[in-house]
């Protein structure tokens, strides 16, 4: 294994980078943090390019894992001052690991899948992949101008669900309509009680932007427009909290 002593680094420079969006696309890469996701990751698919490691850090099941994944030729012990620099975090757990983005698979045609229409805040998207894989839903589809699902906020408020879903921009929701979902989306206007109201086999719940909602154009090919009920004086709820609220209704049948 090798060390790194100096920020002009060029694997120190290339995680830097990947910080904005622009390198992220450019190099076909991203990167996460933290022991517990990087655990998850070793169960899935996804490659890992190399691994930084604080000099601090202490975790031999997880580090003889990744030996075995990436090899001692692609890990690296980072002085703390080093690592500090490219950590996202302010509080890190000592680790990150830079992964390849793949191809995604044709989807999988299940029950249930979502499509996020705009949604900016990375900790709502993580959060809700998140939920949506506990739950069985691995298909998740989003609307040009939704947040890179692979900035390090998004990825590291999955808590690892992300290497488990299938995600795809969705340019035309007349193809989810062709492979036979009925479209629910979340409105708080002209919609019904949520409570028993998902009664299709196959859904495709949208879930829209935190500010404006669903856009006018998917809510008017819609097939039914759902909302919770509120019994509270609090007029909306956080997207996430109502997206888990939602996902559960629809998958408890």
């Amino acid at each position: 294994m090798k060390i790194i002593q100096s920020s002009d680094n060029k694997y120190i420079k290339l995680v830097k980078s990947l910080q904005n969006k622009k390198y992220r696309e450019k190099y076909n890469l991203f990167f996460d943090e933290g022991v517990k996701n990087i655990e998850l990751s070793l169960k899935s698919d996804y490659m890992i390019k190399f691994v930084m490691i604080r000099e601090d850090f202490v975790n031999d099941e997880l580090l003889e894992a990744l030996r075995d994944k990436v090899g001692d030729e692609n890990i690296f012990f980072v002085k703390t001052a080093v690592f500090d620099i490219v950590s996202d975090t302010v509080n890190s757990q000592g680790i990150m690991a830079i992964y390849e983005k793949k191809e995604f698979s044709q989807p999988l045609n299940s029950k249930y899948i979502l499509i996020l229409d705009r949604l900016q805040d990375p900790g709502n998207i993580g959060t809700i992949i998140r939920t949506a894989e506990a739950k069985g839903i691995n298909d998740i589809y989003y609307i040009k101008g939704t947040a890179d699902f692979f900035s390090p906020k998004v990825v590291r408020a999955t808590m690892g669900s992300i290497y488990f879903m299938n995600i795809f921009m969705l340019d035309d929701v007349q193809t989810i309509k062709d492979l036979g979902y009925k479209l629910y989306s979340s409105s708080l206007k002209n919609a019904v009680n949520c409570v028993n109201a998902f009664t299709d086999d196959k859904i495709a719940l949208i879930i829209g932007n935190e500010a404006n909602g669903v856009s006018d154009e998917l809510l008017s090919v819609s097939d039914k427009k759902i909302k919770i009920s509120m019994q509270g004086n609090a007029q909306s709820l956080n997207v996430s909290v109502a997206t888990a609220m939602l996902i559960y209704e629809m998958t408890r049948k």
